[in-house]
């Protein structure tokens, strides 16, 4: 069940003069370095897409986990279909959705990064992946973003406030996503040649708290700061401590889908 609020702060004259303008207390803003959104399409059935997760985790680790953030997708077709035995079905329609939204993937495993595109695909094979989390490192949109979240556990209301401040103005059809996804759950997998009844689950997307496609902002005009505040209620077959937050600032698909920048925050139960 989603209640959303999107509150503006310093979009234009005309906002300034009809609200009352709070001040928003942001962090050091020159500390919007560029991270990397790692959007993975996986499945129950997809037996090498545990060693993809693992390349994943590998690189997250290398470039720090704040800084590559990872998003797993059960959408990879019929390798996704849970088995007879498994306790939790990790597709969603939102997932279904926003894999058909990204672009086609040639075979699995296959992860996007920040949905740039190579040789017209944002998903690609695992052989681009480390050279493509490098390169990703090399741009820098000078783009500020901030999550804190709020969490009652008696209620399961999550409030979710974003802060943007970007450096320079940036244009264009930039929208805002925020997913929900949990760790460590445990079910069948299979790896390889065998199938693993005990096999954690890690970044599972749950829910797209926005549009599929991302809530359209216009555009964000350099040194001004910008809020937006969603509200959800937590569904009760997810296990909060294990929940986190991913909100992100992308392109709309005129002419690219490129994600700006990212940010993941952990829920405090």
């Amino acid at each position: 069940m989603k209640n959303i609020l999107l509150s503006f702060a310093a979009l234009s004259l005309f906002f300034i003069a009809a609200c009352k303008e709070e001040p928003i207390t942001i962090p050091d803003l020159s500390s919007g370095k560029h991270r990397v959104l790692v959007e993975e399409l996986t499945g129950v059935q997809c037996a090498q897409c545990p060693d993809g997760a693992i390349e994943l985790q590998s690189l997250a680790e290398a470039y720090g986990k704040e800084n590559v953030i990872i998003v797993s997708i059960h959408a990879a077709q019929q390798f996704s279909v849970p088995f007879s035995t498994s306790q939790v079905d990790f597709r969603t329609n939102d997932g279904t959705e926003l894999a058909n939204y990204i672009g086609a993937p040639l075979a699995f495993p296959t992860a996007a990064f920040n949905r740039w595109e190579t040789n017209g695909s944002a998903f690609l094979l695992p052989s681009l992946w480390a050279s493509t989390v490098a390169s990703q490192f090399e741009d820098d949109y000078k783009l500020g973003l901030y999550l804190t979240t709020e969490y009652d556990s008696t209620t399961r209301n999550l409030n979710m406030k974003i802060n943007a401040a970007p450096e320079n103005t940036l244009s264009g059809d930039l929208r805002l996503s925020i997913f929900i996804t949990e760790d460590s759950i445990v079910d069948v997998q299979q790896v390889n040649l065998v199938k693993v009844n005990n096999y954690v689950h890690r970044h599972v997307l749950r829910d797209v708290v926005t549009k599929v496609d991302g809530d359209a902002i216009g555009a964000l005009n350099g040194g001004q700061a910008y809020t937006y505040e969603y509200n959800l209620t937590m569904d009760p077959k997810w296990v909060a401590k294990h929940c986190s937050v991913v909100a992100f600032i992308h392109r709309g698909g005129t002419p690219d889908k490129i994600v700006l920048q990212t940010v993941e925050t952990h829920l405090k139960d």
